[in-house]
């Protein structure tokens, strides 16, 4: 089953296209976007835990980060394509 997930991390963790090369190299993770500083929107499959581990594995020892899920308990302004995200586990199809 699909889950979204915020991910949260420091500067230490690595530049915003450092963070986003680890993502795009983690076969767990199906899709993400992001559009606030210092955290990305992930959808996946696997668990937090197993996200955590992939991405200490690519990223060593340095830097703080932190997977959290969706679970429906959640407000904020966020753009709609986030939220679509979010809410569907996949990106909002492009109009014509």
């Amino acid at each position: 089953m699909r889950k979204s997930y915020l991910l949260a991390y420091d500067d230490q963790l690595g530049t915003r296209d450092k963070v986003k090369s680890y993502l795009e190299s983690m076969q767990d993770i199906l899709h993400w976007r992001y559009d606030m500083p210092h955290s990305f929107y992930v959808i996946s499959e696997a668990d937090a835990g197993t996200l955590a581990t992939r991405l200490r594995e690519l990223a060593g020892e340095s830097g703080k980060f932190v997977f959290c899920e969706f679970t429906g308990n959640e407000q904020g302004w966020l753009t709609e394509a986030s939220w679509y995200l979010i809410n569907h586990k996949r990106h909002r199809p492009k109009t014509r």
